[in-house]
């Protein structure tokens, strides 16, 4: 399914592609890591695990997966990057919903708590990375997506080795996910206080993230919110993003947490 509409800040039509699985009560909308789409939620086991509790609405952000995939950073507002999920949940006449972003997918999460509140009974962060690639891989899209794959094996110090994933990654629109991380950023500790709804933050206990992530569960708590932090043993970034079969019970007792209180 696809929903287009105008860019409100530079006019240009945009197509966002998703889809929508399962006939649960609860909504759960799942944004997706740098570099991955749609098809990763499959590959990773989160459909199958989820989607006979819940409505799955899986979004190919632009510029990845079917999407449109602009090549000029402006493109890319943090604005215009919400409202591309707002398109899909009013397309579909869903009011409210519960926002789940794994990886920089998280600060997708932070977007909407601060553009779109109403919408969101809570927040997932599923192993958060709030920044957007740095020099070194943008340097590497510029060469193409297997020198990308290529720097992004050498950082992580291992291969990409599921095959539908390296797939993925190389399929990407190179100058497409270069505009995507040389557009306009932002500091989430400045969208901390947006956050008025239950959350869940998940991590790797091996991932370096940890401790931030400790101190902003607490910021959470401070603000009067709901908020439960699981620290995964034996994870790093990869595999707590990866396994599906594991977090989808994490998620599955978190949203029905909600649905008890809400």
């Amino acid at each position: 399914m696809r929903v287009t509409r105008k860019d409100a800040q530079t006019g240009f039509e945009i197509s966002i592609h998703y889809e929508v699985v399962g006939q649960g009560k609860e909504v759960v909308v799942f944004h997706h890591g740098n570099g991955n789409s749609i098809e990763d939620w499959y590959t990773l086991g989160f459909v199958d695990a989820l989607k006979n509790d819940f409505t799955l609405v899986l979004i190919d952000s632009r510029g990845y997966g079917k999407s449109s995939k602009p090549h000029d950073p402006k493109e890319y507002s943090l604005k215009s990057r919400a409202d591309d999920t707002i398109a899909v949940l009013d397309q579909e006449k869903i009011k409210q919903a519960h926002c789940f972003g794994g990886s920089i997918g998280a600060a997708q999460c932070f977007l909407l708590a601060r553009y779109y509140p109403k919408y969101f009974k809570s927040y997932i962060f599923a192993t958060p990375y709030f920044q957007l690639f740095d020099e070194t891989i943008r340097a590497a899209l510029q060469q193409g997506t297997v020198a990308y794959v290529d720097k992004l094996e050498n950082l992580l110090g291992s291969k990409v080795d599921n095959e539908s994933i390296r797939q993925t990654l190389l399929a990407n629109d190179a100058r497409a996910l270069w505009a995507a991380n040389s557009s306009e950023w932002f500091d989430y500790q400045d969208y901390v206080q947006y956050v008025k709804s239950p959350a869940l933050i998940y991590v790797g206990d091996q991932e370096p993230s940890v401790p931030s992530l400790k101190a902003l569960a607490e910021q959470l708590k401070n603000l009067r919110n709901q908020c439960e932090l699981q620290i995964l043993p034996d994870m790093g970034h990869k595999e707590a993003y990866w396994r599906g079969d594991i977090v989808s019970d994490l998620i599955r007792n978190f949203v029905f947490s909600i649905r008890l209180v809400c």
